[in-house]
């Protein structure tokens, strides 16, 4: 649980209040994702995280981080650019979300109901360490663009289906009302600055409505550098440049209501990776520049239907098209051979490198909700449809002076991934104090791959390990999930849960193709082959809780257990080697993990102890995660360490202005399993910093947000950053390149009308 106030009013009417620890005045909040329909936070079981566009903005969100700042089970690693000078790849940013230890493609990621691109990890070269750094992550937004981040923890595929097995996190883009707010007109014109990489930012956007038809146009863009940070090593130079537009169109034809949506998002990153250059294994010592393209579109139109029926209440149909690519440029080169006579002309090694990943996905969803029942047990009956198709590619160029050229290479073979799924709830209510609700997911998955030419060279060119075309993968699960909530009084809530996980393999896993020389600049390295044998990963999930909600403010604590089995591992030794030398690995399920833990949060208003205290709120978060490899009886490098956020802050009762001094400390890192790495991790010692927000309104359409981040200027890091970039960052980079920006601030000015 995140830091979380509520106000001193009664339960029908708290203050919602985001769990960044920013202060909403609204009605009750609503949960959504932990069932798929509207619950009061109170009502809804399980732990959630849940932060709208003025939380972002009341913590200073520069980047995709920022909803999840304060919560102490939940991060984003941070991938660098790398120190590799074999593969000098660019700065790939957040390219996963961690959920108490669980993080990738064990996490699924929706925008407005539209699963999101896999996280592509073949070029990471380091398949040991919670997915590598450098690999193609999953950040394809600018968070100007949320309207509502909500986070699910624990295992959801009886919801979600597949790639739900440790979590589900759904961004939510705003529609016409949100500006509109009653009115046939509005829109707002925002400006912010963040010191940490002294990026701009500005949002422009406006709807109007005429009869039953309201249209909203938004556009948000951003420029930046990269992010500074606080040690003697500077981080590598870097520029970028995003742009996105999201066009949406609402009408309402009496029980019916259509919801039409076009969005563009497209940035452009270049990195000059000097730690590349200077890296103890080099074979480009003049430069690396890297030049990254990341673009998402698409087109969606939703149907609800309110007909009140004897067989449906209400009916909410979506189909979809999206399409997201990337596409990662290297230009590197060596100095000329001087044998101290001067440069030798000619001597000098250039490559040129190009590697693209696209992903296509369509698809159509159909939800039913029907309430039944009366007297002392009533039903609130779900039912629905998920059905896609996803198509993948990926391409590969490489002219190099020093070796062959490579003009149509490729590590995946085309695939088309179909799924389609079928999912049952109903949400029992007995006296009123008594909350069963029963789920379950029937999910058919099939992997079609389609190898083109240049795939089959790279099978036939692995010799003696090389495979057979990648055949079809199918597969049939089915996912249970139960909840269970007593609630003795309206303000109080104890519940447990439990919950059947699964994840497919990707595509990738299944034909994946990759040759890396030695990291420590041997002649040998690794190669990795497929494997076609892969089968599904499965969890149980166990949770226990209590929440309490009143005027004293919110209150939640909670225990959970996770067990995984055939887990899918990345880059395992097969203890062969090829011809050349090379280590040869693969992808295989193995094993069992567990991951157990607790969080506790909570809020006190502070008119509840005194009048005069009005306004005042001090709130605590905590929670711990502990994972083990069951089967190599080693620790799970992905779990982060101990987390506790604090806050004190005050906001004027008539929502004029407010001040939030907030503190995180996380503990020192010691449960690591060196085997994954090529030598012993580095452990980040414990930290803690202090932030400053405040805001105020000056008038009724200005609002003024400043944030100070880090007001110690403590020298720190986090572990989900440092143990990502294995040999690949390069010398000293794990001590002082890696560290978290120093002191810095934001400010942002926003007029609406």
């Amino acid at each position: 649980m995140a830091l979380h106030p509520a106000s001193a009013a009664d339960p029908e009417e708290v203050s919602a209040v985001g769990d960044e620890g920013s202060v909403v005045e609204s009605l009750d909040e609503l949960v959504v994702i932990g069932t798929r329909t509207e619950q009061r936070w109170i009502d809804a079981a399980g732990t959630t995280l849940h932060a709208d566009s003025e939380d972002l903005l009341r913590t200073g969100s520069q980047d995709l981080s920022g909803f999840a700042k304060y919560d102490p089970t939940v991060s984003l690693p941070f991938d660098f650019s790398s120190g590799d000078g074999a593969f000098g790849y660019g700065q790939s940013g957040y390219g996963s979300i961690n959920i108490r230890g669980v993080e990738g493609n064990r996490i699924a990621i929706e925008l407005d109901g539209i699963r999101q691109p896999p996280q592509y990890v073949s070029t990471s070269f380091d398949m040991g360490s919670g997915d590598g750094a450098g690999g193609i992550g999953r950040d394809y937004f600018d968070p100007a663009m949320f309207d509502l981040v909500e986070v699910l923890k624990g295992g959801a595929s009886a919801l979600y289906g597949s790639d739900a097995l440790g979590g589900v996190v759904t961004f939510s883009t705003p529609d016409p009302e949100s500006m509109l707010t009653g009115r046939n007109a509005g829109g707002l014109v925002r400006t912010q600055y963040f010191s940490a990489n002294e990026s701009i930012a500005g949002q422009v956007g406006g709807a109007v409505k005429k009869g039953n038809t309201s249209i909203m146009l938004l556009y948000a863009g951003r420029h930046g550098e990269e992010t500074a940070n606080n040690g003697l090593i500077p981080p590598n130079p870097a520029d970028f440049t995003s742009n996105s537009a999201l066009l949406k169109a609402e009408h309402v034809q009496g029980d019916h209501t259509f919801r039409l949506a076009l969005e563009m998002f497209e940035r452009e990153g270049f990195s000059d990776v000097r730690s590349a250059v200077s890296s103890q294994f080099t074979l480009f010592d003049d430069y690396v520049y890297n030049d990254q393209l990341l673009d998402r579109q698409r087109a969606s139109l939703k149907w609800q239907w309110t007909p009140r029926s004897a067989w449906v209440d209400q009916l909410d149909s979506h189909v979809y098209w999206q399409h997201a690519g990337t596409v990662s440029e290297n230009d590197s080169a060596s100095k000329p051979l001087d044998f101290g006579t001067g440069p030798i002309p000619g001597t000098e090694r250039t490559r040129q490198q190009r590697i693209s990943f696209d992903t296509d996905i369509m698809g159509v969803s159909s939800v039913a909700r029907r309430d039944f029942g009366s007297g002392r047990v009533t039903h609130l009956g779900m039912a629905g449809i998920d059905l896609s198709l996803e198509s993948g590619a990926n391409r590969f160029t490489r002219l190099d002076s020093g070796m062959e050229d490579d003009q149509n290479r490729t590590s995946v073979a085309p695939t088309d991934t179909t799924r389609a799924g079928v999912f049952l709830q109903d949400e029992i209510k007995v006296d009123e104090k008594w909350f069963i609700t029963p789920g379950l997911r029937l999910d058919w998955q099939g992997i079609n791959p389609d190898p083109n030419q240049a795939y089959l060279d790279r099978l036939a060119e692995l010799g003696n390990y090389g495979q057979k075309p990648p055949t079809d993968y199918e597969n049939l699960s089915i996912s249970p999930r139960l909840n269970l909530a007593w609630k003795p009084v309206e303000i109080v809530q104890w519940y447990g849960t439990y919950a059947h996980g699964v994840r497919n393999p990707t595509a990738e896993e299944l034909s994946m193709i990759f040759d890396h020389p030695n990291a420590g600049g041997g002649a040998a390295g690794t190669m990795t082959i497929p494997n076609p044998s892969l089968e599904e990963e499965q969890s149980d999930a166990f949770e226990l809780g209590f929440k309490s909600e009143g005027k004293a403010g919110r209150f939640q604590a909670s225990v959970f257990y996770t067990h995984y089995k055939d887990f899918i591992e990345n880059g395992v030794d097969t203890g062969e080697r090829d011809d050349m030398g090379r280590v040869i690995v693969t992808t295989v399920n193995r094993g069992e993990a567990e991951i157990y833990g607790f969080e506790f949060g909570g809020m006190l208003d502070g008119s509840y102890i005194h009048d005069k205290a009005e306004g005042w709120q001090i709130g605590l978060s905590t929670g711990k995660s502990i994972g083990n490899n069951i089967t190599d009886d080693v620790p799970l490098n992905s779990i982060e360490p101990w987390k506790t956020a604090g806050f004190i802050g005050y906001e004027d009762p008539e929502g004029r202005f407010g001040a939030r001094l907030s503190g995180i400390y996380t503990a020192e890192v010691k449960r690591v399993d060196d085997t994954t790495n090529q030598s012993e991790f580095f452990r980040p010692p414990a930290w803690f910093t202090l932030d400053l927000a405040a805001w105020w309104e000056p008038t009724e359409t200005v609002a003024i947000h400043a944030g100070f981040n880090n007001i110690l200027d403590e020298k720190y890091w986090t572990w989900g950053t440092v143990r990502r970039g294995n040999g690949h960052l390069g010398g000293d980079a794990t001590t002082d390149r890696t560290t978290a920006p120093g002191r810095n601030f934001s400010v942002s000015i926003t007029k609406t009308f």
